[in-house]
This record gives C-alpha cells, sequence and structure tokens, in this order.
C-alpha cells in the first residue's frame, strides 16, 4: 500500500502570474497559476483577464497610475484544497520584496490542514527569473524528483539568476515607490540612463550611462562576460517588441536561441512602458 502510494504521488507546481509563462509551458506541464491584481481608475482586473497590448495602450494614452495588489490567502487555498491526499506542491512567487504575494502563500498554508505537503518559496526574482525557476520545478516533478530534491535545485539556480533592465522613464519606478526621489531627481535633470538590476530580490543600480543605446550596450556586455556559464536567456519587455527582437538578434550572436517575453502589467506598471532587458542563468 505505501509503495503504491509513493507511486502514484504527484507535486503541484504553483506560481503566480508574474512569471510571464506561456500557456503552452502551463498546460504541458500543469502548472497554477495565482494571478495578482491590477488597480485602475474604474475597473480592478486580475492579471491576464486582459491583455498587454490593451493594457498598455492605456496606460501610454490615459497617463494614469496604476496600483497593484497581492493575491489573498484564500486564492492560493483553494488550490491547496484541490491537492489529493497523496500530493504535495511547490509555491514558487514573486520576490517577497517586491510584493506580499509570499506572505499570501504562507497565510493560505497555516490555514490548510495538510500543510506539511506544501512548500513555499521565495524566488527572489520575477517576470522570466521567476518563470525559469518554475520551468525547472516542473520539469523535475515531472521527473518524479522529490520535493526535497527540487527545492535543493531551485535555491541553486535562484542565486545563479542574472536580471538587468533599462528604463524608459524613471517615473514609473519613483511612483511606484521602487526607487528614491533623489536617484529620480538625478536621472531625469542629467538625463542618465541607468542600468538596473534586480539582486537579493530587490531593484537596485547596476551602473549609469547618458544614453539608452549605450545602456543596451550594457546589457550585452554583462552577457558577454557571464556566456561561459549561461544555459537560458530571456529578452524581456514592456510594450516594446521592436526594439526587444532587435536586442534578441544581438543576443543570438552570443546565445543561440533567447526567448522573447512581453512583461505582463503587474511588473509592467512599476518599469514603465519602453523598459527593455535581460534575464539569464
Amino acid at each position: 500500500m505505501l509503495y503504491w502510494r509513493l507511486l502514484c504521488m504527484a507535486t503541484m507546481i504553483i506560481t503566480d502570474s508574474t512569471a510571464n509563462l506561456d500557456a503552452s509551458v502551463l498546460d504541458r506541464f500543469a502548472i497554477k497559476v495565482v494571478p495578482l491584481n491590477v488597480h485602475l481608475p474604474d475597473v480592478v482586473f486580475k492579471e491576464g483577464e486582459l491583455s498587454n497590448t490593451e493594457y498598455y495602450r492605456r496606460l501610454r494614452e490615459e497617463k494614469f497610475m496604476p496600483r497593484t495588489s497581492q493575491p489573498s490567502p484564500a486564492d492560493f487555498l483553494t488550490l491547496y484544497k484541490s491537492l489529493r491526499p497523496e500530493d504535495n506542491a511547490m509555491v514558487i512567487l514573486i520576490s517577497s520584496k517586491l510584493s506580499g504575494t509570499v506572505q499570501s502563500a504562507q497565510l493560505a498554508c497555516e490555514m490548510f490542514a495538510g500543510h506539511e505537503r506544501i512548500k513555499v518559496i521565495d524566488s527572489y526574482s520575477a517576470v522570466m527569473g521567476l518563470g525559469f525557476q518554475v520551468i525547472k520545478a516542473a520539469q523535475m516533478a515531472a521527473a518524479a524528483k522529490t520535493t526535497a530534491e527540487i527545492e535543493k535545485e531551485i535555491f541553486t539556480l535562484r542565486d545563479k539568476m542574472q536580471i538587468f533592465f533599462v528604463v524608459d522613464n524613471l517615473e514609473y519606478l519613483l511612483r511606484g515607490g521602487r526607487i528614491s526621489q533623489l536617484s529620480s531627481f538625478i536621472g531625469s535633470i542629467l538625463k542618465v540612463k541607468p542600468v538596473l538590476n534586480l539582486a537579493d530580490g530587490q531593484i537596485g543600480l547596476y551602473e549609469k550611462v547618458r544614453t539608452h543605446q549605450k545602456a543596451v550596450d550594457g546589457l550585452i556586455n554583462r552577457l558577454k562576460q557571464d556566456i561561459q556559464n549561461v544555459h537560458e536567456v530571456a529578452v524581456v519587455h514592456v510594450d516594446a517588441q521592436d526594439e526587444a527582437e532587435l536586442l534578441a538578434e544581438r543576443v543570438k550572436e552570443i546565445f543561440p536561441h533567447p526567448i522573447i517575453s512581453h512583461v505582463n502589467p503587474v511588473i509592467g506598471s512599476h518599469v514603465g512602458p519602453g523598459t527593455l532587458g535581460l534575464i539569464y542563468y
């Protein structure tokens, strides 16, 4: 009986909507997604209910400053309750320094009778930095790896993840509280184009350059420095498809098959349209 139960045991992979994973990937591995919320002046919607194209059109034209919010514990609890008695769950989520989503998942876990079968992991990341971790976890779960084995691999991958990006306008980060007012002021006055990164789960300044082109060159130069140990690369953008494709062509000179990922509204609202970045490990 115990052998049969172990044979039938499965690990559900749960993430949130900021992972930016394609529907084909979600379907292939049966990954469950808990959406974050976007608050507009006239409506509140769950990420995924409005297309990226329509959302960023409104953001550019209407000049509003949206708010975003984490899922409720109840959103996670619903998924936890769908687990079979013999199943486990790995919940891999956006950095706790960018969102309260991890906290919601943990609160739901405390409310669930089978909480010992659920592992909540802070990715220290977002967008494809989170997405790559989720894909790895799903691949390992499909290969019947244990939760301990998956957790160990995700922690290793988390430490290797590199995220660098260039914003078109620092105002979005300022209004969203993601950078100090002084940094935003200097950038707007001196026309500095900072290259930002995500380190230890929070946004920081990697370097300052004077032009957008030099900032993009900086992304490529950093990738070149690290290329010997790179396994996956994603070009990410916020409503900047043409620029992303140009950057992807440059990446292909170094790495053959980069992914292009259009950032969803929650993260896009805080970095702003025109943002361009590289995520790799």
